[in-house]
């Protein structure tokens, strides 16, 4: 499928588009209250790279830009029920690069839309349903589109002050994949698991996190240069220590602002994501093990 080419003023507009909601919403007092059925995130993230959750270093090189709009919706809330609350969630993130890539080549890589569905349980458990697509803005690959299931445990109404959150998940492509291809005859949709905790802590006002998690996946799900399958079991370790800081100087009729850094650590153990990663970094390195910096502002209303 032909995308369309990147144009600069359609990214430049989508961002200004996305700054102006934010900063109207940001001044109406109501949406900060607590008991609005209606909240928003925006989030603004720069990093050294753009690694995607699955080990692909998309962009290796320069500065990258990552916003994340998010709009909240509480459907359903009974707090003495057992299934407490429903939420729907809809949203979009983007990948801007300070360099050019891609097929045809330009700054805005990549825009993807989220909805999901998201099912408490005692305030406790949650299961989480999501799809999302990936398309690329300049033309590399087409979009793909997944479903990903998640049930987590918050369980830091036993642990107070420091909390593992563990959780498992799902994820499938539905349609076209997500990964390189190398031969089309014998790529194939697939899916991977993932395993992984997010411990919290509070250290006075910072807040502490170290998520960590395995990708667990089928043999399709990768392909290797000879248009195999990349090979099962476990493909991606990742961890990351995460400092957050919340901005309290900033009222709260404005929403609550926070600040946050992080490095993040990736260690690659799949032979068909290794000959992907060769052909999309810019060096051409085939490297196991990878790490990225960055840091960003997130604001919830």
């Amino acid at each position: 499928m032909k995308l369309p080419s990147f144009d600069p003023r359609r990214c430049i507009g989508s961002l200004l588009a996305a700054a102006v909601f934010a900063t109207v919403l940001l001044g109406s007092e109501s949406k900060a209250q607590n008991n609005s059925p209606v909240h928003f995130l925006f989030q603004s993230d720069f990093s050294d790279h753009y690694i995607t959750p699955r080990g692909l270093d998309v962009e290796n090189q320069g500065l990258v830009y990552q916003p994340l709009l998010l709009v909240l919706w509480d459907i359903y809330t009974d707090k003495d029920a057992l299934l407490s609350g429903v939420s729907l969630t809809a949203g979009m993130w983007s990948s801007i690069h300070e360099n050019e890539s891609g097929k045809d080549p330009g700054h805005w890589n990549e825009w993807d839309p989220i909805l999901g569905l998201t099912f408490s349980f005692k305030d406790y458990l949650k299961f989480e349903t999501n799809y999302t697509a990936f398309e690329s803005k300049v033309d590399s690959y087409d979009t793909s589109h997944h479903l990903e299931l998640k049930l987590k445990l918050d369980d830091s109404k036993w642990l107070k002050e420091f909390a593992l959150n563990p959780y498992i998940a799902f994820w499938k492509e539905l349609d076209n994949k997500s990964t390189v291809v190398f031969d089309f005859d014998t790529s194939r949709e697939s899916y991977y698991f993932t395993v992984g905790v997010n411990p919290t802590a509070k250290l006075g006002p910072v807040k502490v996190e170290l998520p960590t998690s395995i990708n667990i996946v089928d043999n399709q799900f990768y392909q290797t240069f000879e248009g195999e399958g990349g090979g099962s079991g476990i493909a991606v370790f990742g961890t990351e220590l995460k400092g957050t800081v919340p901005l309290s100087f900033i009222p709260s009729s404005w929403g609550f602002w926070s600040a946050y850094a992080g490095v993040k650590y990736y260690h690659l153990s799949n032979e068909g994501l290794l000959d992907g990663n060769e052909v999309l970094g810019a060096t051409g390195e085939r490297k196991k093990d990878l790490v990225q910096f960055h840091t960003g502002l997130t604001i919830f209303f």
